[in-house]
């Protein structure tokens, strides 16, 4: 049987050393002539998300305050050149068809302080991505959603129509030179392909750059629509920690059979691959299941130098792959002072050690030359 070969033939041959070297995979995809070599943006994506904070409460603290032009300053200070913005909409539990876009202040002010915070990013002199999210009210995770029969499936997909678009018209608005089409709806990418394909074509109607969908890390080998997108995003949570105690080198390991695998994606994608999100919380052993949120785990003990060597064995190993678009940080605040929006032991590393290493990836010579500082 002839033809392209597929991406589970290929991630078999990397498995085996015997059948392929692993440290070469490159030279063993070469005579597969018809898995053209990944072509990367000029620019390389030295990102971080800045985390929204809604919460009215608070009083003016989140998008478009002054603490979130002081947080959008740090950014650019440590040598990033992209911010990602994540406006939320809402469902009130997993089966539910309706999506609402107003999440804890009305939509058309989040709108509104989007464009002004987009206002600070280009002052700053950042790019920025749009990279809009649900959030299941009961707290279950969205990759789980499942309204039901057809029918249910069809209206749930006219609802994220209309907030998907939204946000993608205001992207265009704002010139955000990169827009995600979900994020992590891996109960719906691979069974309703066409319904996302559609919805790719309409996005692209209105906005006129790069596009991306936020694949989880288990997920991404099953999306079957990224010849229509720019790049292969991904949530990149991969537990590179394999039992309590490893450290740096079994990390690093860990990280480098990640890089094997998405070397066959990216080349028989022949897209560019984006971590749309990478973090590890500041806590021992964390890197074991790193998708964790800091409130639903017990018994953390804060670590930064835990934290710093994951960041260092995903860097390390990332930025060296030709195929390698860049990264966006998982998380910073847009109020750099309010502490009361993740526990010492999240995923933030502002002031941390892991902060450190960020600054000394950001500025080395890979893609093109970072910010000058």
């Amino acid at each position: 049987m002839s033809g392209r070969p597929t991406i589970l033939v290929l991630l078999a041959q990397l498995a085996f050393p015997a059948t392929v070297a692993a440290d070469t995979p490159f030279e063993a995809l070469a005579s597969i002539a018809d898995v053209p070599r990944v072509t990367v943006p000029e620019e390389g994506i030295r990102g971080i998300t800045l985390a929204p904070i809604e919460d009215g409460r608070l009083g003016p603290v989140g998008y478009g305050s002054q603490p979130c032009a002081i947080a959008v300053e740090e950014i650019a200070c440590l040598g990033a050149s992209w911010i990602s913005l994540t406006p939320f909409g809402r469902m009130d539990d997993l089966d539910s068809t309706e999506i609402l876009h107003d999440f804890e202040i009305p939509i058309e002010r989040n709108e509104e302080l989007i464009r002004e915070t987009a206002l600070q990013a280009r002052r700053a002199g950042l790019k920025i991505a749009i990279i809009p999210h649900v959030y299941v009210m009961t707290g279950r995770w969205r990759g789980r959603i499942d309204p039901g029969g057809d029918e249910e499936w069809c209206e749930w997909f006219e609802q994220y129509r209309e907030f998907a678009l939204r946000f993608a018209v205001l992207a265009e608005e704002i010139g955000a030179e990169l827009y995600s089409i979900g994020v992590e709806f891996k109960s719906s990418t691979n069974f309703w392909s066409d319904e996302w394909r559609e919805l790719i074509r309409e996005i692209r109607d209105v906005y006129t750059g790069q596009l991306t969908y936020s694949a989880n890390w288990d997920e991404v080998a099953d999306v079957p629509f990224w010849d229509e997108l720019d790049l292969i995003g991904i949530n990149a949570f991969w537990p590179i920690g394999g039992r309590p105690g490893d450290g740096y080198e079994v990390m690093r390991q860990r990280a480098s059979s990640v890089a094997r695998e998405l070397t066959v994606l990216a080349t028989y994608h022949d897209r560019p691959v984006v971590f749309t999100e990478m973090g590890v919380k500041t806590a021992t052993d964390s890197a074991l299941a790193p998708w964790e949120w800091p409130e639903h785990c017990a018994d953390l003990t804060y670590d930064e130098p835990y934290q710093a060597a994951a960041y260092r064995a995903w860097l390390e190993t990332m930025t060296d792959q030709p195929w390698f678009a860049g990264l966006f940080v998982w998380k910073y605040f847009s109020d750099p002072y309010d502490e009361t929006q993740e526990q010492p032991t999240g995923f933030s590393p502002r002031g941390k050690l892991a902060e450190l290493e960020l600054v000394d990836w950001f500025r080395r010579d890979w893609g093109v030359p970072p910010l000058t500082p």
